[in-house]
C-alpha cells in the first residue's frame, strides 16, 4: 500500500499569538535541529510544516544505503514519497495508525506533558536493489501554530543494524522523562467514524455523489454534506480521494 495520506492536523496545545517574526525564528530554528540529526546520526531527517504542507529533508549517509540522492531539499507535501514508497506496506499502515493515535494522546494531556512523548516504529524498507532493510522511526513533536493546531514535527529514519544488541519495538508510543511505554491496540480505529458516517465513506467509494447519498439513505442533502465535512475532519483530509486513501489504509471501513 503506497502513498497513502493521513493528515495529522490535530489541536494539541493551547497557546497565545504569537508575532509572526516569533514564528519564523521557530521554523528557522527547527530547521538547524533537523539539519543537525541528520548530520549527527547520518539519519533521513525531515521536518514537516503541517499547517503551510510543506517539509525539509536533509540526507545523511542512510540515504546513500537506501539509494536515495542525497540532496536538501524542500518539498510542498508533508509526505517524502521517495521515502515512504519503498516501506512495507503492513509497516506503513502501522506507521500510520500510530501517528493518529499519538496525536490524539497529544491532545488528551496537558501541555508541559507533550514534549515528552515520541513514537518509535520498525519499519522493512527496499533499497534500490530490492533488498529488505529494517529501519527505526522516531516522530518527534516539535510545536505547535498561534492557532493551537499541531504545526511542526520531525520525523528520524536510521538503519537498524544487524546486531543482537540493536533492539527496536515493532511500534510503540514513549515516555521520555518517565520510560513509560504505551502499545497502542488497533480496535480504536474502526470507531473514528460513527455508523452512518461509515455507510456515507461506502458510498463516497462508491463514486455517489452528495444527491445520489442523500436519495439512498433518506437524508437531506444539508445533512450528507455536513456528514462528508465531519468524515473529512475526522480523517484530516480535505477531499474525497484523500478521505477513500485514509479510511482503507487505517482499516476504518
Amino acid at each position: 500500500m503506497e502513498n497513502i495520506r493521513k493528515l495529522l492536523d490535530n489541536k494539541l496545545f493551547s497557546q497565545s499569538f504569537a508575532p509572526e517574526a516569533d514564528l519564523n525564528a521557530q521554523l528557522e530554528n527547527a530547521k538547524l535541529i533537523a539539519q543537525l540529526y541528520s548530520r549527527l546520526e547520518n539519519c533521513i531527517s525531515v521536518l514537516s510544516d503541517m499547517k503551510a504542507r510543506r517539509s525539509y529533508i536533509y540526507y545523511g549517509a542512510v540515504a546513500e544505503r537506501l539509494g536515495i540522492h542525497k540532496r536538501e531539499a524542500e518539498i510542498n507535501s508533508i509526505w517524502e514519497d521517495e521515502l515512504l514508497s519503498r516501506i512495507h506496506a503492513e509497516d506503513l499502515q502501522k506507521k500510520y495508525r500510530l501517528e493518529f493515535q499519538f496525536f490524539q494522546l497529544l491532545n488528551s494531556i496537558e501541555g508541559a506533558e507533550r514534549p515528552d512523548y515520541r513514537v518509535v516504529t520498525k519499519l522493512r524498507i527496499r533499497n534500490r536493489e530490492g533488498k529488505q532493510l529494517l529501519l527505526e522511526h522516531r516522530l518527534l513533536y516539535i510545536s505547535s501554530s498561534a492557532e493551537g493546531t499541531a504545526w511542526l514535527a520531525l520525523c528520524l529514519y536510521n538503519i537498524i543494524y544487524d546486531h543482537p544488541e540493536f533492539g527496536v519495538p515493532k511500534g510503540v508510543i514513549l515516555n521520555t522523562r518517565t520510560g513509560a511505554i504505551i502499545d497502542p491496540e488497533d480496535r480504536s480505529f474502526a470507531e473514528i467514524l460513527s455508523t452512518r458516517e461509515k455507510e456515507i465513506m461506502q458510498l463516497i467509494k462508491l463514486g455517489r455523489r452528495s444527491k445520489e447519498i442523500a436519495e439512498k439513505l433518506s437524508l437531506s442533502i444539508h445533512t450528507v454534506n455536513r456528514h462528508r465535512q465531519n468524515i473529512f475532519q475526522k480523517l484530516n483530509v480535505t477531499n474525497a480521494l484523500e478521505a477513500c486513501r485514509v479510511a482503507d489504509g487505517m482499516g476504518v471501513l
